[in-house]
């Protein structure tokens, strides 16, 4: 999830820096049009300039000649002033030109190079990401694995402690009635507890006990208290 925020923030971030470089790119060209088109403008003013001195000329045809020396001087100065002027708003409007064009270039080939090199990280970023989906997916099955392990054991264990309980259980019980039975045989004079004999008794007294009944113990559910 981290990572999908991460990809979207850098491409918002990316398409920001793009259009902010786009835009860049527009006003750099307006500027370029804008002094092409004032180039264009100052270069019909000469033009028309020389047009109305050429029909300032065809009037004055009728001077004289000293009037027209004059005026020719004069025409010459004014030309080579205008001359001079054009050549250097030429040369800025060229030089002008020229750095526009290499800032243009410049941003145009920066925008491309690092395009190229953000389609790269991003390709990079896809790649990663799907590597760690893959390990996610891996990890999520070994942990479903050992939960079922660790689940497993935990039943095993809980069976074997039952089991444990019930035979503690079964031997405290054990115990007891092995308790009952040796305090039964102690209180009847049974077995090893049998109380020794006096003088016999005559065969047929109700006192006398037949062999084999002696050492027979009686059962736990007629005697139990």
């Amino acid at each position: 999830m981290k990572q999908s925020t991460g990809l979207l923030e850098l491409k918002r971030s990316k398409e920001v820096e793009m259009q902010s470089r786009n835009e860049m790119i527009a006003h750099l060209k307006d500027q370029l049009q804008e002094t092409r088109a004032k180039t264009t403008m100052e270069r019909k003013y000469i033009e028309k300039e020389c047009q109305v001195q050429k029909v300032m000329k065809n009037k004055k045809c009728n001077m004289t000649e000293a009037e027209l020396q004059a005026e020719l001087e004069n025409l010459q100065i004014q030309m080579e002033e205008e001359t001079k002027v054009n050549k250097e708003t030429e040369m800025w409007v060229k030089k002008h030109h020229d750095q526009l064009q290499e800032k243009v270039e410049y941003w145009m080939d920066k925008y491309e190079k690092e395009v190229d090199q953000k389609s790269e990280e991003l390709s990079t970023l896809k790649g990663t990401k799907a590597n760690i989906l893959l390990k996610l997916q891996e990890l999520t099955l070994k942990f479903q694995e050992y939960d079922e392990v660790v689940t497993e054991d935990r039943a095993q264990k809980e069976r074997a402690q039952k089991a444990a309980e019930k035979a503690q259980l079964e031997i405290k019980s054990a115990t007891k009635i092995q308790a009952w039975w040796k305090g039964v045989m102690v209180r009847k004079g049974l077995g090893p507890y049998a109380k020794k004999k006096g003088k016999k008794k005559k065969r047929g007294d109700p006192g006398t006990k037949k062999e084999g009944d002696e050492g027979k113990a009686p059962s736990p559910n007629t005697n139990r208290h």
